[in-house]
């Protein structure tokens, strides 16, 4: 078969990049979903799941961080994220999600009151 009439599939694999960000550790542990891109010398590009990003000082981002640390963390199951010395991330019970089918508002002689 001539090679000018072979389809050939698109490559499954690809290789964008270089990126050039840095990774955002807090208590020697990587925050993940996190980036950081240094946009001079005192400001800091905060990249969320390379979708939302927003500029803090230097001083601003050492506020915010932990707390975003934390949050990404309970997302992901955890209860918060790890702190200085710990050996793994603290998994804490979380309450299973119920479904609550319809809420009424009742008097106290047992009508239905109507709501607004």
């Amino acid at each position: 078969m001539p090679t000018d009439t072979l389809d050939l599939a698109e490559p499954r694999v690809s290789f964008p990049g270089p990126f050039k960000h840095h990774d955002v550790v807090v208590d020697g542990w990587r925050v993940p979903f996190l980036d950081a891109h240094m946009q001079g010398e005192d400001q800091v590009l905060l990249v969320l799941d390379r979708r939302l990003g927003a500029e803090f000082s230097v001083a601003e981002a050492e506020r915010v961080i932990p707390l975003v640390a934390d949050a990404i963390a309970v997302a992901l199951g955890y209860g918060c994220h790890p702190r200085e010395g710990m050996d793994t991330p603290p998994v804490l019970p979380h309450a299973r999600p119920r479904r609550l089918s319809q809420l009424v508002g009742t008097s106290v002689e047992g009508g239905v009151e109507p709501t607004t």
